[in-house]
């Protein structure tokens, strides 16, 4: 009869394996021992449709958030927070309907997928919650309003389509009494249309100043109208920075009365010159001077004035002025009227 008995080496074998086994069951127990620990998330709202819009918060939010799992879970949790979490309204808690809300981020994070696929539960957070304000939008037909800058015309230019729908927030439409939307050709293709014939013209549209300050939360369809009109006559606007200003009085007038027109006012700025394309660039080109008037008579030299408009223009023969300083009213100067001695 046999007897197998165990050698040293074979002993030392069952030591290694069982103690590697022990190691293994002790780590597994280690990551699954569930631990409490705070983890920093950036959390990020969306809107679930375009018919929403978040008004407020827009910024991500930092939120330091207490939870309790595994360590292995944990770790897991801290790698997928490199990204934001996103609350998506209609889901996770999140309403969707138009207001203000208050969300509670322990619920909403709790209930995101990526949460409940593992073990670990959202203990607390801070701030706790989240002031959420959610508007809709409304679609809005508006006029579309051609405008020409450069350009004499024959009538009144006609859009096709002669509406647009903008898509916007509700609380926008109450700021805004009449909302229209512009077709405004650019000077270039202007200049390449010939006078004096029928035009139709593909124009894209854009919002009005009034709407301008919302314009990454409002869509315009369509995008572009054609526009048909008859062209009579293009013309050119040019930009002189500045213009000196003189007084013209009856000579007589001015033998009694000394008259010096107020330092702030010697000079206009920006004055928009504007006249027959082939006009304006020789006029550009040759340089010829401006000089704006002021024209005082006999009664303003006698009562004294302390201002008075600038009614006349040195000018080349075609051209005009149509602005001074964005104002297309006339420009008004202050005078110092004094007495001469005798």
């Amino acid at each position: 009869m046999n007897h197998t008995s165990q050698g040293p080496g074979n002993q030392l074998g069952t030591i290694v394996v069982v103690t590697a086994i022990a190691l293994l069951i002790w780590i597994w127990a280690a990551g699954e021992t569930r631990n409490e620990d705070t983890v920093y998330a950036r959390v990020e709202i969306m809107a679930s449709s375009d018919f929403e819009t978040i008004v407020s918060p827009t910024e991500d939010q930092q939120v330091a958030i207490q939870v309790k799992g595994s360590a292995r879970s944990i770790q897991r949790l801290r790698q997928v927070l490199s990204q934001p979490l996103v609350l998506t309204t209609g889901s996770d808690g999140i309403p969707r309907e138009a207001g203000r809300h208050e969300i509670s981020l322990v619920d909403a994070i709790q209930n995101l997928p990526l949460i409940q696929q593992g073990d670990i539960t959202i203990l607390g957070t801070e701030p706790s919650g989240i002031d959420l304000e959610i508007d809709s939008m409304t679609e809005l037909s508006v006029p579309v309003q051609p405008v020409f800058t450069g350009v004499t015309l024959g009538g009144e230019a006609v859009s096709n389509p002669e509406n647009a729908t903008l898509t916007l927030p509700s609380r926008i439409v109450a700021q805004i009494p009449d909302p229209q939307v512009i077709a405004e050709p650019s000077p270039d293709t202007l200049d390449g249309l010939q006078a004096g014939r029928n035009q139709q013209i593909l124009v894209p549209l854009r919002l009005p100043p009034s709407l301008r300050p919302f314009g990454q939360s409002i869509t315009i369809e369509p995008t572009s109208v054609q526009l048909a009109f008859t062209l009579i006559l293009t013309t050119r606007s040019s930009t002189i920075a500045t213009v000196a200003v003189q007084v013209a009085a009856p000579a007589d007038g001015l033998a009694d009365y000394s008259v010096q027109i107020d330092p702030a006012d010697r000079l206009l700025s920006d004055v928009v010159v504007e006249g027959e394309v082939d006009l304006v660039k020789r006029f550009e080109e040759d340089g010829t001077p401006v000089v704006a008037f002021v024209h005082l008579t006999s009664d303003d030299l006698a009562r004294m004035v302390g201002e008075a408009p600038v009614t006349l223009w040195e000018l080349p023969e075609g051209l005009r002025v149509t602005s001074v300083d964005g104002e297309t009213d006339q420009p008004i100067v202050k005078v110092i009227i004094t007495p001469r001695e005798r």
